[in-house]
């Protein structure tokens, strides 16, 4: 009953906020009409911004799929069209929230430095990765190389040890995750928490609300302040409707003990995550545990998102590591959302891993709905003779999102791309890995939401002895999977084409 009675406030709360929305868009239409009615000259006048606005983004090609998207939307729906744009359309930095979102995170280089030492022996091992490691470092993401990485193929594995560590924390324990459920999982993660916070450790959780808004009461934070525990929900919902805040959700996932120990990966606090609930069948996901110089970029992450929700300025300095271990590798731990423009980090870091790759690029993600570009750099990888493989869930939690999905087989199927669906259920993880000597992991599917309109977190490996335990999980992977046949994605009926091929037209703005 108690399940039930959340479950219904968390609808509640959803039915609210769109009813506001579908009255935002009552209000847009009305305003139209009678701008066409009794004020011609105006009409014709936001008519004339709407050319603008196409010509605008064109010149700005923020992405094929989301131009081509909104300039069907601008003119199919002339001044209405003008109007969604300027409400949801636009960047992050336009808002007054963006601005100062914008200018919280790039602040990052006052406690994150490079070492140029560092920099100049990855070069010396890796002399064809100084690129990409060059350009996060200017993004403000230092390169470490005194850190040690653990893999975990599958949630449960993740979050055994991740309880465990948790029960040795001296200092503080931060937490940040899109979904946060009640569950059999969160009871063991709340049963740490509490006894820690009674021994005097510190102790944050930082959830979205929107990701949390079925799996959590409305009164959460306040039950957990209860016992010592500091919560803050990012971008409620029910404070802000507006484009930022409906759209762009904090898609991070990152857990810090005592600054000296990091997970992050694709996994989120709920039971389907460690195969608790089968929700969509086994649930395949990875997480990766750091330890570590690199687990400060990780805690300097979490303050600055903190900063930006709950507007007070942090003492970063307390929260530094205090041990040190030996590295076996290269470790970049970075950061990607909407009001990082022009720079995209993680849209970038994954175009420069397919283009450069020599031997092989293997790929695992929940969601393949990419622009055009990205489609033509992964052909051209499979077509100069790189051995390019995505898998993605054979079962799926958003039919559309899954239709789009499949959709964008084909162009790949042609090109020479292996694609693969995860036969025993749904796949979460999400990986970019290639040619054995380095990888992306963290929480950035392969879709327009990461690469531009929620904050992600993700980690480059660069020769490091973990890329060998992700290759062999990929190929296992491989392994239990259905491989897609260019003449089974052609024999899909006129029907689902259709439908596919009209989602995939407007696949950027859902």
């Amino acid at each position: 009953m108690i399940k039930l009675e959340k479950k219904i406030a968390g609808i509640l709360r959803v039915v609210l906020a769109s009813l506001i929305l579908l009255a935002q868009l009552l209000l847009l239409f009305l305003l139209v009409i009678n701008l066409k009615q009794m004020f011609v000259y105006a009409y014709f006048i936001l008519e004339a911004i709407g050319l603008v606005e196409v010509l605008v983004l064109i010149d700005k090609n923020r992405g094929s799929s989301y131009t081509i998207a909104w300039i069907v939307t601008i003119l199919v729906l002339p001044v209405f069209g003008v109007l969604l744009y300027f409400l949801w359309g636009r960047s992050g930095t336009h808002s007054r929230c963006g601005r100062k979102t914008h200018q919280t995170l790039s602040r990052r280089g006052e406690w994150l430095r490079p070492d140029p030492e560092v920099q100049l022996d990855l070069q010396g091992s890796h002399p064809s990765r100084k690129r990409i490691s060059v350009y996060l470092e200017k993004g403000g993401f230092p390169l470490y190389r005194e850190t040690r990485c653990r893999y975990y193929p599958l949630g449960e594995l993740q979050f055994n040890e991740m309880l465990a560590e948790m029960e040795q924390a001296r200092r503080f324990i931060f937490i940040e995750y899109y979904i946060i459920s009640e569950g059999r999982l969160w009871d063991r993660v709340y049963d740490v928490l509490k006894r820690k916070a009674a021994q005097g450790v510190e102790v944050r959780i930082l959830y979205d609300d929107a990701g949390s808004i079925f799996a959590l009461p409305d009164e959460f934070e306040t039950d957990i302040a209860g016992d010592g525990i500091h919560a803050l929900p990012f971008n409620p919902v029910r404070r802000y409707i507006s484009r930022l805040y409906v759209n762009y959700r904090n898609h991070q996932k990152i857990t810090i003990i005592d600054g000296n120990i990091a997970y992050t990966g694709g996994t989120n606090i709920a039971d389907e995550y460690v195969n608790l609930y089968p929700k969509y069948g086994h649930w395949k996901d990875t997480a990766v545990r750091l330890e570590g110089d690199a687990v400060w970029s990780q805690t300097v992450m979490f303050l600055q998102m903190w900063e930006v929700e709950s507007g007070l300025g942090e003492d970063y300095q307390q929260y530094r590591p205090d041990s040190i271990v030996e590295g076996d590798g290269y470790y970049q731990p970075f950061t990607d959302g909407p009001v990082n423009e022009p720079d995209n980090p993680a849209e970038a870091t994954y175009r420069y891993m397919i283009t450069n790759a020599h031997e092989y690029v293997y790929i695992t993600t929940p969601y393949l709905v990419v622009d055009n570009a990205m489609l033509g750099i992964l052909c051209m990888a499979a077509v100069s003779g790189a051995d390019v493989r995505i898998v993605t869930p054979k079962n799926s939690d958003h039919w559309y999102v899954h239709a789009v999905t499949r959709f964008n087989y084909g162009r790949l199927l042609e090109a020479g791309v292996r694609i693969y669906e995860y036969s025993p259920g749904y796949i979460h993880a999400k990986t970019i890995l290639s040619d054995d000597d380095h990888a992306i992991t963290g929480s950035i599917n392969m879709d327009y939401r990461s690469f531009y309109l929620h904050f992600e977190n993700g980690i480059w490996i660069c020769g490091a002895p973990v890329l060998q335990d992700i290759k062999k999980d990929m190929l296992d992977t491989f392994e239990v999977s259905e491989e897609i046949t260019l003449e089974t994605w052609k024999a899909r009926s006129w029907s689902v084409k259709l439908l596919q091929a009209v989602l995939r037209l407007f696949a950027p703005l859902f």
